[in-house]
């Protein structure tokens, strides 16, 4: 009776609408080319504002006495962050469609979600940021840990079960030289690309985007960062960085070119390491035909992702390798805009974007084998949302449904190489101004052994209140 209870819930309710890693359910827009932020999730940092000179309007009199940098170039310290009870329910693709009549695959967990975020600010716009990010799992969480030889560069991976856990998703200083020079030192996260999701040039940082985490905080990558603004429409980037090795033959070296033409923003650059292959990359945003338009690629003589021979595996002595010695493309486009709907402005978003992956699967190789399944992701060969050649998203945000505080998302999202994708809804209910309630649900559907589909599971929904302070 439950399951048929459930199973007709799901079918009138979940409706797609993939959990965005940029919040919850908000339009992705590309921030001009005079201050690209450096972080990529909830709790990171915006460079326009770290390096604004102030939070609020000076005053006229004191412009003409003067004491502009006075007043707004002051020592600070702030302390801000959030707290998240989540709490969900997973249920197995055979279970749902009775093909289990069990439900002892199902799993009920019960998470806090923690971020604390210190700021220190000297003058001259001089500031150091540390965002702590911490987890409680009540019924334990399966996880991998790897550990990485400073030396040989080896790796070794170890599945346990943790009750807790906490990072410093980042942690870095911003400084200047006379404002004209701008470095950040540490622990970060780059936005790099502009595409809604899809970013083929963030090759830098050492945690992907989450397709099914609308809370997810991105781990930063150690580094150095240098920002030369010209004027209001030029901007050079460099970037000197490790990720999480502490090995000199890690180093990647990036550099990228931002300038405004005309009514468009484009940007160029490569991406250099002792032992990749460099990557090329463009980028440009615009708004043509009243949609808004964004697009980027990359392109290299080869591919440093590590691959598996399919043809060939064998659990004991599998071909592990990389692409080499042929061109390698990956693009993303993707347009879209905002509606008015019952004369509010911009309350119905929709955004569509296209993803090819030159260096991604064009077959499903988990469908040959159940041990490559196990393989792929026990070694972290599987890269999530970059495992096929061709990806499509649909992307909606409908404000003030049925009343003002109550925003729905609907979206699709998928691999169109192997026919999985997921479908999601996500009602969020903002009462107050820090306290936020949400509601997802997540439909996995398409080939059993597909990407999408490599969990086992078929419905997944999730309850939260989150309290911002």
């Amino acid at each position: 009776m439950l399951k048929n209870i459930l199973v007709g819930f799901c079918l009138l309710t979940l409706i797609p609408r993939p959990l965005l890693p940029q919040g919850e359910g908000e339009k992705k827009t590309p921030p001009s080319p005079a201050g690209r932020g450096a972080g990529g999730g909830e709790g990171e940092i915006d460079e326009t504002k770290l390096f604004s000179e102030g939070d609020t309007v000076t005053p006229i009199e004191k412009i003409t006495d003067n004491k502009v940098e006075e007043s707004t170039d002051k020592e600070s310290v702030a302390f801000s962050g959030s707290i998240n009870s989540r709490n969900s329910y997973a249920m197995q693709r055979d279970w749902l469609i009775g093909n289990n009549a069990s439900t002892a695959g199902n799993t009920l967990n019960n998470q806090i979600q923690t971020n604390a975020l210190l700021e220190a600010r000297a003058r001259r716009s001089t500031k150091a940021v540390v965002n702590l990010v911490s987890n409680v799992y009540a019924q334990g969480k399966n996880e991998q840990r790897t550990f990485q030889d400073a030396t040989t560069g080896a790796t070794t991976r170890v599945n346990e079960t943790v009750y807790a856990d906490y990072r410093f998703t980042e942690a870095f200083v911003d400084a200047n030289i006379n404002r004209a020079i701008y470095f950040r030192a540490g622990k970060q996260v780059l936005v790099w690309g502009r595409g809604f999701f899809w970013n083929p040039s963030d090759v830098i940082n050492t945690e992907l985007r989450s397709a099914t985490d609308a809370f997810q905080f991105r781990e930063g990558t150690y580094g150095l960062r240098a920002h030369v603004p010209i004027g209001s429409g030029l901007n050079f980037y460099s970037f000197t960085g490790v990720g999480k090795s502490t090995r000199t033959e890690d180093v990647i070296q990036a550099f990228k070119v931002e300038a405004a033409v005309s009514r468009a923003e484009v940007a160029t650059g490569v991406i250099l390491g002792q032992k990749k292959v460099p990557t090329y990359l463009v980028e440009a945003s615009t708004r043509f035909l009243t949609l808004d338009w964004r697009a980027e690629a990359t392109y290299a003589y080869g591919d440093n992702a590590q691959r598996i021979d399919v043809n060939s595996f064998n659990i004991f002595n599998p071909v592990i390798y990389q692409l080499r010695d042929q061109h390698v493309f990956k693009g993303v486009l993707s347009f879209g805009r905002s509606f008015e709907v019952l004369d509010v402005a911009d309350r119905l978003t929709v955004n569509v974007e296209y993803f090819y992956n030159g260096a991604g699967y064009s077959d499903n190789v988990f469908a040959q084998n159940a041990a490559v399944k196990a393989y792929f992701v026990q070694n972290g060969l599987y890269r999530p949302n970059y495992y096929g050649q061709h990806y499509v998203g649909l992307f909606t945000t409908f404000a003030r449904f049925i009343f003002t505080e109550l925003t729905l998302g609907l979206n699709g999202f998928g691999n169109l190489s192997d026919k999985t994708m997921v479908l999601s809804q996500l009602f969020t209910y903002n009462p107050l101004f820090n306290f936020t309630l949400t509601w997802q649900n997540n439909v996995f559907t398409g080939a059993s052994m597909g990407e999408y589909m490599l969990s086992g599971l078929g419905w997944y929904s999730e309850v939260s209140a989150r309290v911002i302070f």
